[in-house]
């Protein structure tokens, strides 16, 4: 049926990518956590979903950063952080971003568990 190895392989690539980025569990819930709790799954969700582009480091330089144009977002540059909001944070993470392959997360992830990753991405904010 597979004619050519190199259609399998992006074929592979494509589905392990979507994987990453959410399509393949259903939301959960959790109940108020403590913030070392928080902390804890914000960094698990980014790991997974997130670090494959912006990187395990918020540096926009994850294994999947050098084929996807624009560039994802580098969370240490701190003209990133000026004038940005907790609400647009999570905003993006929920709704995606428009002319990106940023993906929305609504119905992947639960509000908690966006609020734990929007927490975890703010530790890459630069100090000031």
């Amino acid at each position: 049926m597979w004619r050519s190895g190199g259609a399998r392989a992006a074929i592979v690539v494509f589905l392990g990518t979507l994987a990453a980025c959410g399509g393949d569990r259903p939301p959960t819930e959790h109940s108020t956590p403590a913030p070392a709790d928080a902390r804890a799954r914000g960094e698990s969700i980014y790991s997974v979903r997130c670090a494959p582009c912006h990187g395990a480091s918020g540096g926009g330089d994850g294994p999947a950063a050098a084929g996807i144009t624009p560039k994802p977002r580098n969370f240490r540059d701190p003209d990133f952080w000026r004038g940005r909001t907790v609400e647009q944070l999570r905003l993006v993470v929920h709704q995606g971003k428009p002319g990106t392959l940023m993906p929305p997360f609504e119905g992947v992830l639960s509000s908690a568990e966006v609020d734990d990753v929007v927490g975890y991405v703010q530790g890459f904010r630069p100090a000031s």
